[in-house]
């Protein structure tokens, strides 16, 4: 009477073999040695090429304050300025500080192609001061300068690799800030009116537990805005190292070298146009600067690969085609999420 059911034979059990647990513990090896070395400091710019992830997500704030004005590597008060040979200043910057937040998504077609866009929102808050000691605070702020990027992988060989990144500045922030009649300083405009073709090259290292890098870097204004002027170009490089901390945190140190080029404008009668500001002055925009920049960043795999990092970056030494604002400090924080 039990013909017609099929009754189903034991299943053996299955042992993992020793090929088997040689090949798991491989992978395992692999998976903690890819995220045993620290990452880049925050303030590497496109410091990583998604390769091994499709997205990111990202944002970033950073809160830079500048105050007192410099000529060369000296300090000069406001009124060591005003109303004083060879320009007659009426008015002086006594402060800046500048609020950026960045909202930046990458994507990954190809494990060698990483398309990167930012959008940042700037706010800006300008202090001056008169002749006759009078203080005036500017405040300005909008969506900023919209950057697309490519990043693509160079050289891989061990711990050590290297990418370059090209991209361009869209002028998407404003250059007209007060109006046509009486325009605020260049250090109010969220902006700079130009296509600016940026550049890079990053080479990092690592080795267990020790990571290390170099970046040179560098952004081109691409001809005059509406308003007759181009920035000046920018360049930069830093080096830095980094250590793995316990519970997925790492510490970096980085210092970097700035070099900010003179703004370019058509020239101006004096007489009937005169420069009352030093912001103003196309002439008394560049120079140079060295930062130490301290880092700390924490690692979230148990959230899908998330990170938070937070660096402080500090002036050693300026040299300013002055009269200008000098810069006090800088932070930067960010979160980021690749999936």
């Amino acid at each position: 009477m039990w013909a017609g059911v099929a009754v189903a034979a034991p299943t053996e059990p299955k042992f993992e073999t020793a090929a088997d647990t040689a090949a798991n513990e491989s992978d395992v090896r692999d998976e903690v040695s890819s995220r045993s070395s620290p990452p880049p400091p925050l303030g590497v710019r496109f410091g990583e090429p998604l390769e091994d992830r499709r997205f990111r997500v990202a944002y970033r704030f950073e809160r830079l304050r500048r105050k007192g004005l410099l000529v060369g590597d000296s300090h000069v008060s406001p009124s060591r300025v005003l109303n004083r040979p060879p320009n007659f200043y009426d008015r002086t910057p006594r402060s800046l500080e500048v609020t950026v937040h960045t909202v930046q998504l990458a994507y990954a077609p190809h494990p060698r192609t990483t398309l990167i866009v930012e959008v940042p929102f700037v706010l800006k808050e300008l202090e001056t001061v008169d002749e006759f000691g009078r203080r005036t605070q500017e405040q300005t702020q909008g969506v900023g300068d919209i950057v697309l990027a490519l990043v693509v992988p160079f050289i891989r060989r061990g711990g050590e690799s290297s990418h370059v990144n090209i991209g361009f500045d869209i002028p998407t922030g404003s250059i007209r800030r007060g109006g046509s009649n009486t325009p605020l300083p260049f250090d109010s405009q969220i902006g700079n009116g130009t296509f600016d073709f940026e550049w890079g090259w990053t080479y990092r290292g690592e080795m267990d537990w020790l990571a290390w890098g170099a970046q040179a870097i560098g952004r081109h204004p691409i001809g005059r805005n509406g308003l007759k002027y181009r920035e000046g170009s920018r360049f930069g490089t830093s080096v830095w190292g980094a250590v793995r901390l316990p519970a997925g945190l790492s510490t970096s140190l980085r210092f970097g070298w700035q070099k900010q080029n003179n703004t370019r404008t058509q020239e101006r009668d004096l007489v009937t146009d005169p420069i009352n500001d030093p912001s103003d002055n196309p002439k008394a925009r560049g120079g140079t600067l060295l930062t130490l920049s301290p880092g700390l960043t924490l690692e979230l795999p148990q959230l899908g690969n998330q990170r938070i990092a937070v660096e402080v970056e500090i002036p050693i030494h300026q040299d300013l085609d002055g009269p200008q604002l000098k810069q006090d400090w800088s932070i930067k924080a960010g979160w980021q999420w690749d999936f």
